[in-house]
């Protein structure tokens, strides 16, 4: 018994070493998770997925809401005091002529493709060139009149650190497909074996940008139309993108869309409601103001986290995609007003999917991604190109009449 006592002793000195030991670990691996989850493209919906498979979708929906929360609370500290976060250097006003030159004479010169310039909507949060649109190179044409613009503009004067990067494509120049994802939407009507996942071959010395698509079935069954192929059917209060066999496209809510018939469309994909109507911020976001839960956000709303969205000008004629981070459903709203959306949809939130990429021809005319519209993108050159889990819309050079 006497030897037993300094035994119990040093036990009970080790406790407390245990016990830090322990905290320690536990912060760096809470540490660690959370910087991967914010800088690795894959470790978020693989942490995500795991703890919903064990602990419950409503535990992963309070540990994201109080996580980003927090999160959002510590930026608008740190960055109070900053000024507006870009991601490119600020262009000064560009001039563009109005005519391409005529191809003969006698020949009328063609109207260039030049979208309007607009007035940051918070002057107070706004950065130099918000509002200018700068042209974007085509990577294997770039001698040829431009086809796509980009543009900057903070939409949240709470948040000077949050930035939307918006591009506006000519559609009288560029088509638009949509492609479904080797998994999703998870679909019971079609097979995995039937699911391609990747840009056709037909398109690849055609292609010339690429982006991401919408939700998981899991996040509310929102519909889709493909190859006539119904992969969820539609649900009428979400906002529909919509392509015509006529080439013609529109985004609105599906109970104003269906009464032109399926057989109409080439293909629809389904989001949360709209952002935009005619011209508007959506009623329900503004009346519920940043804490809109029917977006992306999570159990109270709180969620500020890198969105994305697509939308139409009001003579359909400009396509207009945008990426940005800390943005809530309010501020994404707001920012594709400003820049000209008569009509606008939400795309996939969160870091790990939204993305809109820049090709050029590589090694036997295969396609490769070479630019990211925005800086922290995690992408392949390879991307899309290959298959995709996810659906995806990418767009092709080619001269139609709307």
């Amino acid at each position: 018994m006497g030897k037993a006592e300094p035994i119990r002793k040093s036990t009970k000195r080790r406790w407390p070493r245990r016990v830090a030991v322990a905290a320690a670990v536990l912060a760096l691996g809470a540490g660690g998770a959370w910087y991967g989850v914010n800088h690795t493209a894959w470790m978020g919906p693989m942490l995500a997925d795991g703890l919903r498979a064990v602990l419950g979708p409503r535990f992963v929906a309070w540990a994201e809401d109080t996580a980003y929360s927090l999160q959002d609370r510590v930026n608008r500290w740190r960055y109070k005091d900053e000024k507006p976060k870009t991601f490119w250097e600020a262009p000064t006003a560009v001039a563009i002529p109005t005519q391409a030159p005529a191809a003969s004479a006698g020949t009328p010169a063609a109207m260039l493709f030049s979208p309007a310039g607009f007035s940051p909507p918070y002057a107070e949060v706004a950065a130099t060139g918000d509002g200018v649109w700068a042209p974007i190179a085509d990577a294997d044409e770039p001698s040829a009149p431009p086809l796509m613009f980009r543009t900057l503009v903070h939409p949240d004067p709470r948040r000077g650190f949050g930035a939307l990067a918006v591009v506006a494509l000519d559609r009288a120049s560029l088509g638009l497909h949509l492609v479904a994802g080797t998994t999703e939407p998870e679909s019971p009507r079609v097979h995995l074996k039937d699911r391609r996942g990747s840009i056709p071959p037909a398109h690849h010395a055609t292609l010339f940008a690429a982006f991401n698509g919408g939700f998981k079935a899991t996040h509310g069954q929102f519909g889709m139309l493909l190859g006539g192929t119904e992969y969820l059917p539609p649900r009428d209060t979400s906002c529909t993108l919509v392509h015509y066999v006529d080439g013609r496209l529109a985004i609105a809510p599906w109970s104003v869309l269906k009464a032109g018939g399926i057989e109409s469309m080439l293909f629809y994909r389904q989001t949360p409601p709209c952002l935009v109507q005619d011209g508007e911020v959506d009623k329900t976001i503004e009346s519920h103001g940043e804490y809109a839960k029917g977006w992306g956000a999570t159990v109270s709303g709180e969620t500020v986290i890198r969105r994305s969205a697509i939308g139409l000008s009001k003579d359909g004629h400009t396509l207009y995609y945008a990426i940005g981070d800390a943005m809530t459903a309010q501020s994404l709203s707001r920012g594709m007003k400003a820049a000209g959306c008569h009509t606008a949809a939400e795309l996939d939130v969160n870091y790990a999917y939204p993305r809109f990429l820049m090709y050029a021809k590589g090694e036997g005319a295969v396609p490769r991604a070479t630019q990211s519209l925005i800086p922290g993108v995690d992408f392949t050159k390879d991307q899309y190109v290959s298959p995709s889990p996810r659906d995806f819309f990418y767009v092709t050079r080619e001269r139609k009449t709307l």
